[in-house]
């Protein structure tokens, strides 16, 4: 037996339960894991909410990924033993915010020997997400002017450190000046706070008048709307998420005069669909780790039956960073 944080109907993180579920022994492909961290993601919000795109039979945990120890393979697995240290991508299929699972060997991934279970749990998904944002979608060239909005999040905080990898100039927004202190020793060569500065107006500042080339969005609204008219000729608005709840009408006629380009980032679709690039994104991204150019910043960790807690500090953007549920 091991317990399990679930939902059993739709609403506030407080619907949360922690559930004491029988162990399952690995069936043919299968992996059993014991886990040591899971991480805390926004669209955990919306999936207890019931508003996120993908809506999995209940109970169900809304955990996406997770990092621990092998204890257990089918007897044909070849590729992992126990002991093996991995990270999951649990999607919305497997329990996400678990003591342990059991899932397809094919949803975990080797661990750098110099990670630890705190920052591979929160690894793939806010990495993932960057990369495959600014360059499967944006085609990020070095040289190039990057602003991320909601820089302070774990993805925005991971687009700020892959843009830097990659060679872009990047200028970084987030709604509070402490957390842009932390944001700006992530690499970020430019800080905009939007609850004080005129974002259009700095962006266009910064750029001397030319606009930035990609933007990163992970908050929506009137960012959004300040994004559009300071993109850049040419430039590319990746639509990554709207943590602010608002949406816009984007004005097409500025999109037509500036040749720009409104692209959808959606990682976990992206992922399924195109495992193999995933693969390969995924090793990518672990050179730049094991070459020191990536660096996981979790602002808080808490226990596995403090999930609901954990999500409302996400939701009340309390913490700057990843949130990691440890068990």
């Amino acid at each position: 037996m091991h317990k399990v944080v679930r939902c059993h109907e739709y609403g506030s993180p407080d619907v949360l339960r922690v559930d004491t579920v029988p162990t399952r022994k690995p069936g043919p492909g299968e992996i059993r894991v014991r886990l040591h961290a899971c991480a805390v993601n926004f669209p955990d919000i919306l999936s207890c909410a019931g508003t996120y795109q993908d809506k999995p039979k209940f109970p169900f945990s809304p955990g996406r990924e997770s990092a621990g120890q092998i204890i257990d393979c089918a007897d044909d697995i070849t590729e992992f033993i126990p002991g093996d240290r991995v990270m999951l991508w649990c999607a919305s299929d497997h329990d996400g915010y678990a003591e342990e699972v059991t899932l397809p060997a094919k949803c975990a991934f080797p661990m750098p020997k110099s990670m630890n279970y705190v920052e591979a749990a929160g690894f793939m998904l806010v990495y993932g997400t960057a990369w495959h944002g600014l360059v499967d979608c944006g085609r990020l060239n070095s040289g190039e002017v990057v602003a991320v909005h909601g820089a302070a999040g774990g993805v925005g905080m991971a687009a700020v450190q892959v843009a830097k990898a990659l060679g872009a100039k990047v200028i970084a927004s987030a709604g509070n000046d402490d957390k842009l202190d932390i944001v700006a020793s992530q690499g970020a060569d430019y800080l905009i706070n939007y609850n004080k500065d005129n974002t259009r107006q700095r962006m266009k500042e910064i750029t001397n008048g030319r606009g930035v080339d990609i933007v990163f969005d992970t908050v929506g609204g009137d960012l959004m709307k300040s994004s559009i008219s300071a993109i850049a000729f040419e430039g590319r608005i990746l639509i990554v998420g709207f943590t602010s709840g608002e949406h816009i009408k984007a004005p097409t006629n500025i999109i037509l005069v500036k040749w720009a380009s409104l692209i959808a980032v959606r990682f976990g679709q992206f992922s399924r669909k195109y495992a193999d690039r995933t693969q390969s994104n995924h090793n990518k991204l672990l050179k730049l780790y094991d070459e020191g150019k990536l660096n996981p910043y979790v602002g808080k960790t808490y226990p596995l039956n403090r999930a609901a807690d954990a999500l409302k500090a996400l939701q009340r953007r309390e913490i700057t960073g990843k949130v990691i549920l440890t068990t």
